[in-house]
């Protein structure tokens, strides 16, 4: 089957054959998609795996799981499908420009919206409707959180916040939150669109929330003239080469928004977030470059706001916020699981201390996050590194059980379900095999599930809504 946005000639993309490896835990199969393109994360519901061709690409494809033979394609009319969202027999990504995309699981084209440029996030979903940002291109240019109707794109509300959102929003509960890219946090009804608070906390990742708590990872200050930290918005003309290093740290905040705690054993320096340091020594931050300049984006960046992404996350290009994945942290019992930078980290929620951690990349490394955000299944952990290598750890202890070479760099962290790992490459290979273990199951797209909050049962203290928008 095939279901096509705007009919482009030539049919079905060529694929390339599909290479089948013995991995150390069992079969597996590797495909590369045309244009070689780095993949976000593929998307995996009932044996069936849905990915977009990349930044850039105009394909959305749904293979199978077990043999890697495609079942369908869809081609966009605008570029860059996002990882997909899959929930309720939907299938929605976004394309960076411009367009919000909804297709049946079986690639039925179900409705799309053209919404602003750029979009550089991905869309939740939770109880029937979408949750997108995007800028106010043909308005006023402010960006929006809104929610529309899954099933035909109704629009349903629409609330205005400061910028970009980091990776995706995240829906708990009735609630949905989201940290944009000036490193606000802002948690919204997601019924009604009412705006319950905001809170300036310097973010870098997207937001995971436990039992009403919203944990997030925090840009700490900016040091420069020996330890003095440097407010870096008291300096605003100051150019990046001048400002100071950066720190990072997990942090959150209570349910009602005003009482900040951190992990303090998890403060480490940050030159991944600093535009100075990745400006020089990063490959990455050239290659982002030049595939903005393969879609338009050379040196007009469209209504991104890109000065706040350069301040916060040291991104400057629409393809390097559009695949950042930053320390975005997940809860499993009661441990708290994030890659900060080169090194995997497990805190323990009840004693806020370092309960392990395992670097993965050397200290020697480019300045870039070489381990993506952690994906967790059963009762594992899986996390992929710049160097190719799936590796796979038990969450009580953080002993390695395996690793997985897949020949190039994953900038996107695996699915992972029905004993199976699937993920896309830096070089657009699509990747999955077995991990020997059935009972690893459920993280099934980016977030673990539609709603993006991981699978954690939340257990929220918050009910009813606040009278009105608190400014924290």
């Amino acid at each position: 089957m095939t279901g096509s946005g705007r009919r482009r000639p030539g049919g079905a993309p060529k694929l390339a054959e599909l290479t089948r490896f013995e991995a150390v835990v069992g079969r597996g199969w590797k495909r590369r998609l045309p244009g070689g393109r780095p993949l976000a994360t593929p998307a995996v519901v009932d044996g069936r795996i849905f990915v977009g061709g990349g930044f850039g690409s105009h394909e959305f494809y749904a293979f199978d799981l077990v043999d890697g033979g495609l079942e369908w394609f869809y081609r966009t009319a605008d570029d860059g499908p996002t990882a997909a969202a899959v929930a309720e027999g939907f299938v929605a990504f976004n394309t960076e420009s411009c367009e919000l995309e909804v297709l049946t699981v079986e690639g039925i084209p179900a409705w799309k919206r053209w919404l602003g440029d750029p979009l550089m996030s991905m869309p939740a979903i939770a109880d029937g409707r979408i949750l997108m940002v995007y800028p106010d291109s043909r308005g006023d240019r402010q960006h929006q959180l809104a929610a529309f109707r899954l099933k035909d794109g109704e629009p349903l509300w629409r609330v205005g916040i400061s910028g970009e959102v980091i990776t995706a929003p995240v829906v708990s509960g009735d609630k949905v939150y989201a940290s944009t890219l000036d490193g606000r946090v802002w948690c919204i009804d997601a019924r009604s669109g009412h705006l319950e608070w905001q809170a300036d906390r310097r973010a870098t990742s997207a937001p995971t929330v436990h039992r009403g708590e919203c944990h997030f990872s925090q840009k700490d200050g900016e040091h420069s003239r020996g330890s003095a930290p440097v407010d870096p918005r008291s300096e605003p003309g100051t150019r990046p080469e001048e400002w100071g290093d950066s720190w990072e740290v997990q942090a959150f905040l209570d349910p009602s928004g005003l009482g900040q705690s951190t992990h303090e054993a998890t403060r480490q320096k940050a030159e991944y977030l600093d535009l100075k340091h990745r400006r020089r020594r990063s490959a990455k931050f050239r290659s982002d470059s030049d595939q903005d300049a393969t879609v338009g984006f050379a040196s007009f960046k469209g209504h991104s706001k890109m000065h706040q992404a350069e301040r916060s996350l040291g991104r400057s290009t629409v393809a390097g916020v559009w695949s950042f994945q930053g320390s975005k942290p997940f809860i499993s019992g009661n441990r708290k699981f994030s890659s900060m930078g080169g090194t995997l980290k497990c805190v323990d929620l009840e004693t806020g201390q370092t309960a392990w951690e395992h670097r993965l990349v050397d200290e020697d490394a480019p300045v870039d996050s070489l381990v993506t955000p952690p994906s967790l299944a059963g009762d594992k952990v899986f996390v992929g590194t710049d160097r190719g290598v799936v590796h796979c750890f038990g969450q009580e202890t953080g002993g390695e059980l395996w690793q997985v070479h897949v020949g190039s760099a994953l900038v996107f962290p695996p699915a992972v379900t029905s004993g199976w790992c699937i993920a896309g490459t830096a070089r657009g290979d699509l990747v999955a095999f077995e991990t020997g273990d059935p009972a690893d199951d459920g993280w099934q797209m980016w977030g673990g599930t539609a709603a993006h909050n991981g699978l954690h049962e939340d257990r929220t203290a918050v009910d009813d809504p606040l009278p009105e928008a608190r400014v924290v």
